[in-house]
């Protein structure tokens, strides 16, 4: 492979490690070009993580050296882990094993070496070689990176371009590649094979619903959902901020409370409050905490803002923070709206280079509010249903019954305006009001979420009732 030459690569969620080629069913995936220059904490932090939905700073990683399990005399068929180990991220301190966290040689060949150290082009150069990520050590999120081209040096700009993918992202903290087969995609299958079958949906609706609450969900988890706009959109905003910290990654406090705040030099601690209706009872809200770099990125192990690019970076001659990679990126990376940060980030950048001087981190760093995550039980412009269209819903605990959709946004009068509207009133049809012992005339219910556990639109045909 030539220097610094762009990869065309696909990184799908395989079942294990030791079942490389078998991809998880539907598969996940998302094809990219990235630089082959670029190292491997960079690749997890700003590439792999929003292009395919995880949250950044949460949980710790490793990258592994594919080999051959017939061939272990040769030296290139060594497996060799880059290893995120200073991190105090939960599945770091417990799952991490003492070889992985040792450089020395005779804990293991090459244990442990750090991520930051390594770039793409060192695990992977020719067509068909590939390597493994796995993301959360607690559960065992394993990504098969797979070289489908080599990209000319004539025609390589080093810039990171998302170009197509499927299914979203599985849930945070969502149980690994096994479990999420086991239990979303082989429902998930079937639902899309045989739509009549109710039993399936409703169990697949409640599974789904258990997600509700992940960090990268907070409201309805649709396993098919791919929006490429929105994953290109936090490709963009992941590029255009600062590396992640490690030092102190997203930890929550049930309910709203306070965690062990680390913020050094160049650093602030920010607290987020996140809405969850599994906490209804304590409120309603946790919070998490989370240190976040406010310094520049080091010029020789950051991205250029604006396209990914990780060669020839230079700094914004007014704030000193924002890097790019030609006069091209950061005229573009000015309108699309550094313009309107320029300012905030120098005000920043001097205050860190006081800190510097005095050798001590600003005393107010700590409680800074990131604002509230609210859940969303639904999306006011992007409702599913329309008022007509026939639908199964839940009338109770383990109750369902089948009907209209009446309104979309409803309200009743007596509701107070901190309450937000229902996305679907409905009108139960008559068999499901007589079997429940309701007038007709008064059998109308409200859907509090658009999530296929309360409201689910029937197949084209219709469907009997199954109870």
């Amino acid at each position: 492979m030539p220097p610094s030459a762009d990869l065309i690569i696909q990184i799908t969620l395989v079942l294990s490690e030791s079942s490389a080629t078998q991809a998880l069913n539907p598969p996940v995936y998302r094809k990219i070009k990235v630089s082959s220059a670029i190292n491997l904490e960079l690749l997890h932090d700003k590439v792999i993580a929003p292009c395919f939905g995880w949250t950044r700073n949460y949980h710790t990683y490793y990258f592994r050296t594919a080999h051959d399990d017939d061939d272990d005399d040769d030296d290139d068929d060594v497996v060799v882990y880059y290893t995120q180990k200073d991190s105090d991220a939960a599945d770091a301190t417990s799952w991490l094993s003492p070889s992985l966290l040792s450089e020395d040689p005779y804990a293991g060949p090459k244990s442990g070496l750090k991520p930051e150290s390594a770039t793409l082009g060192d695990l992977l150069r020719n067509v068909g070689d590939y390597c493994f990520y796995n993301y959360d050590l607690g559960d065992g999120w394993i990504h098969r990176l797979t070289v489908e081209q080599v990209v000319s040096v004539e025609e390589s700009d080093g810039s990171v371009v998302l170009i197509e993918g499927a299914m979203r992202c599985p849930p945070e903290d969502g149980g690994g590649c096994q479990q999420y087969q086991e239990e979303i995609l082989d429902l998930y299958k079937e639902q899309m094979e045989n739509p009549f079958n109710v039993e399936n949906a409703r169990e697949l609706a409640e599974a789904c619903f258990k997600h509700r609450g992940g960090l990268n969900v907070n409201g309805s988890f649709r396993p098919g959902d791919f929006d490429l706009l929105e994953r290109k959109l936090a490709l963009a905003e992941a590029l255009s901020s600062r590396n992640s910290t490690r030092n102190s990654v997203k930890t929550f406090a049930f309910p709203i409370g306070n965690a062990f705040e680390q913020a050094r030099i160049g650093q602030i601690s920010v607290v987020t409050k996140k809405q969850d209706d599994r906490f209804d009872h304590m409120g309603g809200f946790a919070s998490f905490h989370e240190t976040i770099n406010v310094k520049p990125d080091p010029l020789d192990a950051t991205l250029c803002n604006q396209c990914g690019n990780p060669n020839d970076l230079k700094a914004c001659s007014r704030c000193h923070s924002a890097l790019y990679c030609s006069r091209d990126c950061q005229a573009l990376h000015w309108k699309a709206g550094h313009k309107k940060k320029c300012k905030k980030e120098m005000v920043a950048y001097e205050k860190y280079q006081g800190e510097l001087k005095r050798n001590k981190a600003d005393p107010n760093r700590f409680g800074i509010s990131g604002g509230t995550l609210l859940q969303k039980r639904y999306t006011p412009g992007k409702l599913r249903f329309q008022v007509g269209d026939k639908v199964e819903c839940m009338i109770g605990p383990e109750q369902w019954g089948t009907g209209r959709i009446v309104r979309c946004l409803y309200r009743e009068d007596d509701w107070p305006l901190s309450k937000e509207s229902a996305p679907y009133q409905i009108k139960l049809d008559r068999k499901t009001a007589d079997r429940v012992g309701i007038p007709p005339q008064y059998a109308l219910i409200y859907s509090d979420w658009d999530d296929d556990i309360k409201v689910r639109k029937l197949p084209d045909g219709g469907m009997e009732y199954v109870d």
